[in-house]
Parts: C-alpha cells; sequence; structure tokens
C-alpha cells in the first residue's frame, strides 16, 4: 500500500500478525539522505552485534 503525505513523501506500510498481535508497520526513506540502504543496514548490524555483547559479556 502506497500513500502520498502532503510533503511528497511516499510511505509504503505493511501489516504482520504474531500470536494475537497485529502490528502495521510504516516504512519510509528520505530522499534527500546520503547513506545508502547498504550503510543503513550496516548499521542496524553492527548496533545489533553490539547489543549481543553487552548482552552475554563471555561471548566473544
Amino acid at each position: 500500500m502506497e500513500q502520498t503525505t502532503n510533503k511528497e513523501q511516499v510511505m509504503s506500510s505493511f501489516t504482520k500478525k504474531i500470536g494475537q498481535t497485529t502490528f502495521k508497520v510504516n516504512v519510509f526513506f528520505a530522499e534527500n539522505t546520503t547513506s545508502t540502504f547498504e550503510d543503513k543496514l550496516l548499521h542496524l548490524m553492527a548496533n545489533d552485534i553490539a547489543n549481543r555483547k553487552q548482552d552475554t559479556p563471555d561471548a566473544e
């Protein structure tokens, strides 16, 4: 589902049901950014790895 806001920003949304809870997720990206999708994905992975190391300090 695509919607256009009054600022001409395209937004996608989807729903995901997990158990008895239904989540509606809105996704959008700024068009005037200098980071690529790969940059954003690497940033998310690095944060996830850092958080996992904090949760389990004995893991290397």
